[in-house]
């Protein structure tokens, strides 16, 4: 099996969009792009505020945003983030949506489990969001990690 990228199937226990990512790396760096690091992968940051209760919008080129609050904020370990807001309305589908990451080290390299409660084939933009997480996770996000490592 390549251990390099799991897909979860959709169809097993649970439609919402999952996806873990082994990578040559340690915890603290992915913890570190997975906060300040934001924009080295997935898209511009403002008003950040990266801890438990704090809130951060990432904006993309084309005008698109989403706004959410941290939940948790377990260094090294998890992130739980909440959707909060968004623009145009495409993206409004994700209100409420909760995005869980979870970081795990084990044999020099470190697994990172992605899953997103709420986005699941039932919604508009699916196809386009699930596609677009498979890039950014497993292109932009490892890249990052991988680097110059």
């Amino acid at each position: 099996m390549d251990n390099a990228i799991k897909l979860k199937n959709l169809e097993d226990q649970d439609a919402n969009y999952n996806i873990q990512l082994e990578v040559s790396t340690n915890a603290e760096s992915i913890f570190f792009a997975l906060n300040e690091g934001l924009h080295s992968w997935w898209g511009n940051i403002s008003n950040s505020e990266f801890k438990a209760g704090g809130h951060f919008t990432i904006q993309f080129e084309n005008g698109y945003w989403w706004t959410f609050k941290i939940i948790e904020h377990t260094p090294n370990h998890e992130l739980i983030w909440k959707c909060i807001g968004g623009e145009p309305d495409f993206n409004k589908e994700w209100i409420g949506h909760v995005l869980h990451w979870k970081i795990k080290e084990q044999n020099g390299k470190s697994l990172i489990k992605f899953h997103q409660n709420g986005l699941t084939p039932n919604i508009e933009c699916y196809e386009v969001c699930s596609t677009t997480w498979n890039r950014f996770i497993t292109s932009s996000l490892k890249d990052f990690l991988e680097e110059d490592k």
